[in-house]
């Protein structure tokens, strides 16, 4: 057998090439990825919102109680009842007209658009896209292994930096 033929097969050089490709292929994915997990690190905050104003009209006479459920607002607190008004956290309804005016923070729907990769469900057929991504990751991280023969000191190095990172990740869960 010709070992030059050998060496180009080899498994190291197939995961190298397959690592380098697969990973030029992913920066883009990561790129957005990575921003809309910092986005959503801070989701307690008003970082990266804005603010929308909106009018709705629901069905007159609604009591304080079901205006959350009605509006669609979770976190709806109902602060004050004067006359035919509601006054809430996020603004006021009139219980004569039906109309309810408020104001919610909310981000931008650009921000929506890429959280959502974030937020996908098996249910939806896009999870498949965040599923393949999720394997394509993990082979990244596999194939690292396959960088450097196993008796090279920058194999072992690249074992030691794993370990501390497994460390560091299982810490993260208790902190």
């Amino acid at each position: 057998m010709n070992k030059k033929a050998t060496s180009k097969n080899s498994v190291t050089k197939i995961m190298r090439k397959l690592h380098r490709d697969i990973g030029f292929l992913m920066i883009g994915l990561t790129l957005v990825y990575g921003v809309s997990g910092i986005i959503l690190l801070y989701r307690d905050t008003e970082i990266f919102t804005i603010k929308k104003e909106y009018t709705e009209t629901i069905k007159p006479g609604t009591p304080a109680g079901e205006l959350g459920a009605a509006l669609e607002l979770r976190r709806l607190r109902v602060i004050e009842e004067r006359n035919d008004t509601i006054f809430f956290n996020y603004g006021y309804y009139c219980q004569s007209s039906g109309e309810a005016v408020y104001t919610i923070t909310t981000y931008p729907d650009f921000i929506w658009t890429i959280n959502s990769f974030h937020k996908l469900k098996s249910r939806f057929t896009s999870h498949w896209f965040a599923t393949v991504y999720g394997i394509l990751l993990l082979f990244l991280a596999l194939s690292s292994l396959w960088m450097y023969k196993p008796s090279t000191k920058k194999f072992k190095r690249g074992l030691v930096l794993t370990a501390i990172g497994l460390v560091i990740a299982a810490m993260a869960l208790y902190i």
